[in-house]
């Protein structure tokens, strides 16, 4: 048993992934509500072992799901998270690893975690999906610009018409409940087709670079009319 344990304690699952974007720059990763990741080749386990995927909430490192297989679905909210492989012997020792615990209350007699892959997913909320801000303005994370180059950031809508044109990434005016992507566009020159009325597709330039779209479902309180109707009493 103690050479099982030191066995496992040195196994780290290595999971491999290309990611699209920065995640810091808050730019999404995934956009989809279903997500698989690739993982390297497994180190030998004891033949007793099992390994579990965790999708974990980075902020508050509860368990979000758990998988015997490193896909996850269902997912409706857009946040970062961390993936974990956990792999432990199959001994009955293994406690708090159920979905909604925290994540430092897992332990077992012998088990090991992969470190944390952190990426940012954004399924996409639909028209009557889960409001992202519920005010006439948001803020998303600015992205670094290149070495003598400029970074504008893009409101459009869900068919890619440029709503919004900013050189910081914040939105203002909106209205409505409705759903949008905003984008960061980093360049050096010039480029064209930057213009509000645009599709975000027609942008081009001698050197830049658009990112990934990240979904944006905006729920702005609109002021409500009622007849007010005064009497004179005296």
């Amino acid at each position: 048993m103690k050479n099982r344990i030191k066995l496992l304690h040195k196994v780290l699952l290595i999971m491999i992934m290309v990611l699209p974007l920065i995640v810091n720059a808050q730019v999404c990763d995934y956009t989809s509500s279903s997500v698989t990741f690739n993982i390297g080749t497994p180190a030998t386990l004891p033949s007793n072992s099992v390994t579990s995927y965790l999708l974990v909430d980075n902020a508050t490192k509860i368990i979000v799901q758990i998988s015997s297989t490193p896909s996850f679905s269902g997912i409706v909210v857009s946040k970062l998270y961390d993936v974990y492989a956990y792999s432990y012997v199959n001994n009955n020792t293994v406690t708090g690893l159920t979905v909604g615990g925290a994540l430092s209350n897992i332990t077992s007699s012998c088990g090991d975690f992969s470190n944390p892959l952190t990426v940012r997913i954004c399924p996409p909320s639909g028209n009557g999906g889960t409001c992202d801000y519920t005010t006439s303005s948001f803020t998303v994370r600015t992205v670094s610009s290149p070495p003598a180059g400029t970074t504008q950031y893009i409101l459009t809508d869900l068919s890619g018409v440029i709503l919004q044109v900013a050189s910081t990434p914040t939105f203002t005016g909106l209205s409505g409940s409705k759903s949008y992507n905003v984008y960061a566009v980093s360049y050096t020159g010039t480029v064209t087709n930057l213009t509000v009325g645009n599709s975000v597709n027609s942008i081009t330039g001698t050197c830049y670079d658009l990112s990934n779209p990240l979904p944006i479902r905006v729920c702005a309180c609109q002021p409500i009319c009622l007849p007010v109707t005064a009497t004179r009493i005296k």
